[in-house]
């Protein structure tokens, strides 16, 4: 049995996480895409381009989301050029940095680090032209929305179609690639077709999504978990102590799962939901996370729903449903006095029983604002309370108990891969912002 995947759906979740930094964001990743696209067409390049492109297209602000600043935003939606401006790279190294380790995602990774170089660097850096294709499709985007208000964006076509010409004229040759620049505005930009679909939101996802399909509908299987890695990083370093935190997760919950026997296809759909089991948290504000001290009621309200967010998420991605439900059942006990579905044992399969035991011991054993990581002793002492309490599976406690050595190992050997990613990651954002 093999796990195919149909990574589309996964891949335009991840580009829409850049909404949570700015609004605007959301959609200027896919218009991008759908742009980058439209002109590397007309250059007929191979479909591996064409994937690569729209991926990086989706993908190239990502780093955005790891550099909590107004400033960054404020320089990526202005119109004007900041060729000076180290600062308008930031978000850019930061993206490289994530997906560089990642040998399906290292092409992508070049792409997206130089798609703030202006042509002027063409023949002084080995820039991939298809930055250059980013560049330019980011820069239109941008020109256009700083164009059209509120209301019915197709009323603006023939007020800002003009501006936009003269725009990429004017800096042909110096900032754009002149070819590049000749292909939009004979090519495409004539087409009403072009900006009908751009400007519609619904529509353009819609043919990204096909496209995507029609050109890598099934990429490799490892790009699929180098995604779910990349994924869970995103979450995760939203906070410096839930850093390492998926990682782990998913590492006890696979070596617990083996020691149940599950097959080999079904040990990755583990490790996969562990990467993503709390990707809601996306949506939790960091005043929460990082609080040091006990949460409020309110507060616990608020954070008891990203479980709920993370099922939401995960079941819009066409995997495998068994990944859903070990990834978003983490938190549902025994007794029915779980969250947020209120599930009963019946309700819990063992690979959802394993998650809500490897998500436990994870956290006791980590660093968090309210508490430092646990002795294995104590750790353990308190899962044997939530045992006798009918919280969690007293077989899988075993397991772990008879096995605890040799998985708590693990775990720290996958924290510790996380902690050096998060680390890189932190002192490029120094770098940037302290000189």
């Amino acid at each position: 049995m093999d796990l195919a995947v149909d990574i589309s759906k996964f891949l335009l979740a991840v580009s829409s996480l850049n909404s949570l930094a700015d609004s605007v964001l959301n959609n200027h990743n896919y218009r991008v895409a759908f742009i980058s696209y439209s002109i590397a067409r007309e250059i007929s390049y191979s479909s591996e381009f064409l994937s690569n492109l729209l991926v990086a297209g989706l993908l190239h602000d990502i780093g955005l989301l790891l550099i909590p600043s107004t400033e960054d935003i404020v320089l990526l939606k202005a119109s004007d050029f900041h060729e000076n401006e180290k600062r308008i790279h930031l978000h850019a190294e930061v993206g490289y940095e994530l997906f560089r380790r990642f040998p399906y995602f290292s092409k992508i990774a070049k792409i997206i680090r130089y798609h703030h170089y202006p042509y002027k660097f063409f023949f002084k850096s080995r820039i991939p032209y298809s930055a250059f294709i980013i560049h330019l499709a980011d820069r239109i985007d941008t020109f256009v929305l700083s164009r059209i208000n509120t209301g019915y964006p197709y009323s603006y076509l023939s007020s800002f179609i003009p501006e936009l010409e003269s725009y990429l004229k004017k800096f042909k040759g110096r900032i754009f690639e002149p070819r590049l620049v000749d292909i939009f505005l004979k090519k495409i930009c004539p087409k009403e077709a072009f900006w009908y679909e751009l400007l519609k939101e619904d529509i353009v996802k819609e043919t990204l999504e096909e496209l995507l399909k029609s050109i890598a509908s099934k990429l490799p299987l490892e790009a699929f978990f180098d995604l779910a890695q990349i994924f869970a990083y995103l979450i995760d370093f939203k906070s410096p102590f839930t850093a390492t935190h998926s990682s782990g997760v998913a590492q006890t919950a696979v070596s617990l799962a083996a020691l149940f026997n599950f097959t080999s296809p079904d040990l990755k759909k583990m490790k996969v939901a562990g990467l993503l089991h709390d990707v809601g948290k996306i949506a939790i504000p960091n005043e929460i996370l990082e609080k040091p001290a006990k949460l409020t009621v309110e507060e616990y309200d608020v954070m008891k729903s990203h479980v709920f967010f993370s099922y939401k998420l995960i079941s819009k991605l066409g995997i495998d449903r068994n990944i859903v439900e070990w990834a978003a059942y983490h938190h549902e006990t025994l007794d029915g006095k779980g969250y947020p579905f209120k599930l009963r044992a019946k309700d819990l399969s063992l690979g959802s029983r394993i998650m809500a035991v490897a998500d436990i011991f994870t956290a006791l054993m980590e660093d968090r604002p309210y508490k430092k990581g646990l002795p294995v002793k104590r750790a353990i002492a308190i899962i044997d309370d939530l045992v006798k309490n009918g919280k969690l599976d007293k077989k899988v406690v075993n397991v772990l108990k008879e096995n605890l050595e040799k998985i708590n190992v693990r775990r720290e050997t996958a924290q510790k891969r996380a902690v050096e990613v998060y680390s890189s990651l932190r002192e490029l954002v120094q770098k940037f912002t302290s000189s």
